[in-house]
């Protein structure tokens, strides 16, 4: 399969800093392996920035170590020591800057190989698949709200506009330990998988989601119009997305 990727980030309508980060690596002649990973940062001052940019920064130099030899060694470890890694390395950061005490960031990663796809979550920023015109989200937030649509004590709908909609209950760097979860993706062609930080997946329904996927464009216009949409809606918050496109051969 080929793969056409596209990541952006846009500080949106109300922020003043943009405190999302994320990367896309590899893919050569738009081809497996590589790797994106998407990070929302939060704290005072500039630590939100700096958490979410040292947590794209710390996973990636893992990954980059894996793909070489992504034939030899297992993905969904390498995925989970990456993220351990990231938060020790934040932890530590913050405990020794007064400034950047209590920094955390959210974390989505896919590493698509050859022979198989891996997704990492920490936090609320979310991979969704599209795959025969149904949207499907991947991840699971770790959030107060989750927890609560859950438990059945509020319905999806009313999570969408809960007071409590922005606490997470997991994060990178702000505990000793973190534990991601990690997901398996059977990818085929047709399908689109979606990285996203809650400045999406806050402002715009699901049912528009799907809507623009479903158009078929290059990566780099569904990018652009799910941001565009996301501020259209009032962009309250960084919004960062990324589009991979799984396209059939021949």
């Amino acid at each position: 399969m080929q793969l056409d990727v596209y990541g952006a980030s846009d500080v949106g309508c109300v922020r003043e800093l943009n405190e999302d980060s994320f990367c896309v690596y590899g893919f050569e002649q738009n081809r497996a392996p590589g790797f994106c990973v998407l990070s929302d940062g939060m704290g005072g001052h500039n630590a939100g920035e700096v958490a979410s940019q040292r947590t794209v920064q710390f996973v990636a130099e893992e990954l980059m170590e894996y793909i070489p030899h992504e034939s030899e060694v297992s993905l969904p470890k390498c995925l989970n020591q990456a993220v351990h890694s990231a938060n020790k390395k934040i932890y530590n950061m913050a405990m020794e800057n007064q400034n950047q005490r209590g920094m955390g960031a959210t974390l989505v990663a896919a590493c698509i190989c050859e022979r198989e796809t891996y997704i990492a979550n920490v936090g609320d920023s979310r991979a969704y698949a599209c795959r025969d015109h149904a949207l499907v989200q991947i991840t699971r937030d770790h959030s107060v709200v989750e927890e609560m649509v859950a438990n059945g004590s509020i319905t999806r709908e009313e999570a969408r506009v809960h007071p409590q909609k922005n606490i997470i209950t997991r994060a990178v760097g702000t505990d000793p330990v973190t534990e991601p979860d990690i997901f398996e993706y059977d990818c085929m062609p047709g399908d689109c998988l979606l990285l996203c930080s809650d400045g999406l997946s806050t402002m715009v329904e699901d049912a528009e989601i799907l809507e623009i996927l479903e158009q078929g464009d290059d990566a780099e216009h569904t990018v652009t119009q799910l941001i565009e949409t996301a501020k259209k809606y009032g962009g309250n918050d960084n919004v960062t997305v990324i589009c991979i496109r799984f396209i059939q051969e021949g």
